[in-house]
């Protein structure tokens, strides 16, 4: 995509042909180093590797690689799939980043929880089949069997609410 990005410039005028070269080379060579550090399933080597080849298409004059002719659109179309692929995976990321939390103690707050014994502030209540002790930050009357709603989790601890 940044040899997309950088050949566009340089297509359309903006940067010269020496510059767009070695900032293809600067770039290629970056995302493959990258690709060391960050897993990326080969992506950013994928993208290092285009970007190098056209660099070398640049300053050759040629398009072919390994005997094989290899235009600008095939780049282009590359760079364009590559594209869908980043806002897809963002897309269900943010998607994903919306979703309510279903494990750990994150979870429980909100949830309901059966008290087994209660006096005034503090007593026992059963959250799906585990035993907890519990607290309330205000004195409540709740009876054995009744739900009362978690409002926090402190360690091995719950705080409820009526």
């Amino acid at each position: 995509m940044i040899a997309s990005l950088i050949t566009g410039l340089f297509l359309l005028g903006f940067i010269t042909k020496q510059s767009a070269i070695t900032s293809l080379i600067v770039a290629g060579v970056l995302l493959i180093i990258a690709e060391l550090a960050i897993v990326s399933f080969g992506l950013l080597a994928f993208n290092g590797i285009i970007a190098l080849y056209a660099a070398v298409t640049l300053f050759t004059g040629t398009d072919v690689i390994f005997g094989i002719n290899v235009g600008w659109p095939v780049l282009f179309g590359i760079a364009l799939v590559e594209i869908v692929i980043i806002v897809s995976i963002f897309v269900v990321h943010m998607w994903l980043r919306g979703q309510k939390t279903t494990t750990g103690t994150e979870a429980m707050i909100g949830s309901k929880a059966t008290i087994i014994t209660w006096d005034g502030k503090k007593g026992t209540v059963r959250y799906e089949g585990e035993i907890w002790k519990a607290s309330a930050e205000t004195e409540i009357d709740l009876n054995i069997d009744e739900e009362a709603t978690i409002t926090s989790v402190e360690k091995m601890s719950l705080t409820i609410s009526a």
